[in-house]
């Protein structure tokens, strides 16, 4: 397929001469409004200032869609609504996520630094303390913190700041500060810092950081600088799979394995300490796929990570042992241990019992690191078929569910062909990349045929696939990194085009 081709020869300019491809994110709104108030409490650099505004005032926003990003640029600058803190309460409260009571509360404290809304009367210290949540990882006890520390401040309770909170956010303006935690914990920990003038230095070692991340757009870059090992490791699964050149691939390989962490894990990208199952699982992947005994120590030392990362109900974490299963991360394990499946036949048994015992009764199930419907879908279904010949008594379950996600994927697919995130969103490329990863397993001949149509005709001149964005952090907040849009969609034609209807007429924009 021509579509494919051009993707491909795309895709191979974006592989660095290190191997990694960079996975840059957009600027976004809630960190450019956040570093501006910041800016603007100390009264520094205001030519940086100039260019956020700049990026603030170039913005348009669909209420409907982002309250949120509506909501705050708005207040930046100075056309906030007498409605506006209602539409953020009704926003928050829509958000049903297993970090739920944490995400309400970081939000509740920003609305009141910023002058949104009043500090809330009603959460105490116990609020901030992570009891009965989920294990944190290490950005998170720094959110956490400095946010105990902002309402501490705002609403007359100092006495609720203690001498360790102080000194862990100090830690994080230091020399590598920016770069293991994601950037809105920094910018965070800055606006807790400022209330405390011994911490000065550190507070201007950050900002300089800070504005050193200012896009060329005047926004800054949001939660995360980047996700160059993610993008690197999903692109690598892409390219091998679309027969790139064995040299390109071999430098994404060795790069990815100069980044495996002593645990065997990997992180989102280079320079975070911080292991994951999600990356970890797309990197054994790739590196499987590519070449198996050139990379067997690393695939073995990634494959004992994902082991130690089940838990006892059969799910997978995203980052810390223990802590709340996701489908997603579990799916993504199972999927990168599969190929040792009668090895490892118990595990990945409780692992798709698990994924069975939380389908939705719609056919989805949880959304994680993206917001699209169809990501969950198509790594569950995946990770399905891979059943061990020892657990055939779960076969029955694993076809109903199934077929609930299929009656899914068949109902929320639009009139142009395409899906968008959730059933009835308008369709964009990257959603649908997912949906045609999940219909290439069935069947579905007419569904596909219509939904890799609209996928084709969204593809530009130089190869890519723009399109929304998808990835969220902290969850439900949308950030873009372009380039994923590219990857999943190679990965969904590589997909489609493996199947034996479409390599009998591999010319047909059909397949």
């Amino acid at each position: 397929m021509a579509a494919r081709e051009r993707l491909r020869e795309y895709l191979e300019t974006q592989v660095g001469e290190d191997g990694c491809v960079r996975g840059q994110c957009e600027s976004r709104v809630l960190e450019s409004v956040l570093s501006l108030h910041l800016l603007e409490q100390l009264g520094l650099y205001p030519e940086v200032r100039g260019k956020i505004l700049g990026y603030l005032r170039a913005q348009c926003i669909d209420e409907r869609v982002d309250p949120l990003h509506a909501v705050l640029r708005r207040h930046a600058l100075g056309e906030s609504t007498r409605k506006d803190p209602e539409v953020l309460r009704a926003y928050l409260a829509r958000f049903n996520h297993f970090t739920h009571r944490r995400k309400r509360m970081m939000f509740s404290v920003l609305m009141a630094v910023l002058g949104l809304a009043p500090f809330d009367p009603g959460l105490t210290k116990d609020d901030f303390s992570g009891s009965g949540e989920e294990k944190y990882q290490s950005w998170v006890h720094v959110t956490v913190a400095a946010l105990r520390i902002l309402h501490a401040m705002g609403s007359g309770h100092p006495e609720w700041i203690s001498p360790e909170d102080e000194e862990l956010l100090t830690v994080t303006q230091s020399t590598n500060g920016t770069r293991e935690k994601p950037l809105l914990a920094n910018i965070l920990a800055l606006l807790a810092l400022r209330h405390f003038p011994r911490h000065h230095l550190s507070v201007q070692n950050g900002i300089d950081r800070l504005v050193s991340v200012q896009n060329a757009d005047g926004g800054i870059i949001p939660f995360i600088t980047g996700m160059g090992i993610f993008c690197t490791a999903t692109a690598g699964l892409a390219l091998v799979e679309a027969g790139a050149r064995r040299a390109l691939l071999h430098r994404m390989a060795d790069y990815l394995v100069g980044e495996q962490q002593p645990d065997g894990g990997w992180a989102y990208v280079q320079g975070v300490h911080q292991t994951d199952v999600d990356d970890t699982a797309y990197c054994l992947e790739f590196l499987r796929t590519l070449e198996p005994a050139r990379y067997s120590q690393a695939i073995a030392r990634a494959e004992a990570y994902l082991v130690d990362m089940q838990g006892s109900d059969g799910g997978f974490p995203t980052f810390v042992a223990g802590s709340k299963p996701e489908i997603a991360m579990t799916a993504g394990a199972l999927n990168a241990l599969a190929p040792n499946r009668e090895q490892h036949a118990a595990l990945i048994t409780r692992g798709i019992r698990y994924i069975t015992a939380h389908q939705k009764a719609d056919g989805t199930f949880e959304r994680s690191w993206s917001l699209s419907e169809t990501n969950a879908i198509f790594r569950a279904l995946l990770a399905m078929r891979l059943l061990p010949e020892s657990a055939s008594g779960l076969r029955q379950e694993v076809k109903r569910v199934e077929q609930a996600s299929l009656e899914y994927l068949r109902r929320s697919q639009n009139e142009d062909g395409g899906w968008g995130q959730r059933a009835s969103d308008a369709s964009d490329p990257i959603s649908t990349s997912y949906a045609l990863i999940a219909l290439s397993h069935f069947d579905e001949h007419a569904t596909r045929e219509r939904g890799v149509r609209y996928l084709v005709h969204q593809q530009q001149a130089d190869g890519r696939f723009p399109s929304i964005p998808d990835q969220a952090g902290p969850r439900p907040i949308a950030y873009n990194v372009p380039v994923l849009s590219d990857i999943f969609a190679l990965l969904a034609l590589n997909h489609v085009l493996a199947m034996p209807a479409c390599l009998e007429a591999r010319e047909d924009a059909s397949c």
